[in-house]
């Protein structure tokens, strides 16, 4: 397999610390694919939040993730998050071990997760954003 003068390492996870911002008031924790020529994904997800009285700065902690860039979701915070937003990233590249269905929440290691398509694919479809209202309304209102 390998000779023995090779050693092998595995890569060291981001962490979401390192790549977010907020104040985490809340202990909510969004991670959304990064995706270039989308300047519109902040201010959609701001008033997504804000329509579930929610403000990105103040009570979340939104970080971006590179596509295929995993990332450990509890690593430096000194809080586990109680709700965990992912936006096109897959479970496993936020260190989630798990079958999830998008746009239904899931009660893991502590926290509330949901799944669901990326900013830019949510923002023009009707019917995708309402699935994700009605799953923020089930978690927040």
């Amino acid at each position: 397999m390998f000779a023995t003068e090779e050693l092998v390492y595995r890569v060291a996870e981001a962490s979401v610390s390192d790549l977010a911002k907020g104040n985490f008031t809340k202990k909510i924790l969004i991670l959304a694919l990064s995706e270039l020529n989308t300047p519109g994904n902040i201010e959609f997800i701001t008033k997504v939040l804000s329509a579930a009285n929610l403000d990105l700065t103040e009570d979340t902690l939104f970080a971006e993730i590179p596509a295929n860039t995993p990332v450990n979701c509890f690593t430096g915070l000194m809080e586990r998050p109680k709700f965990i937003l992912v936006f096109g990233l897959h479970p496993a590249q936020v260190g989630l071990v798990a079958l999830v269905q998008p746009y239904q929440t899931v009660d893991l290691n502590g926290s509330t997760w949901l799944f669901a398509d990326s900013l830019s694919v949510l923002e023009p479809d009707r019917a995708k954003k309402g699935k994700l209202w009605e799953a923020l309304k089930g978690i927040f209102l």
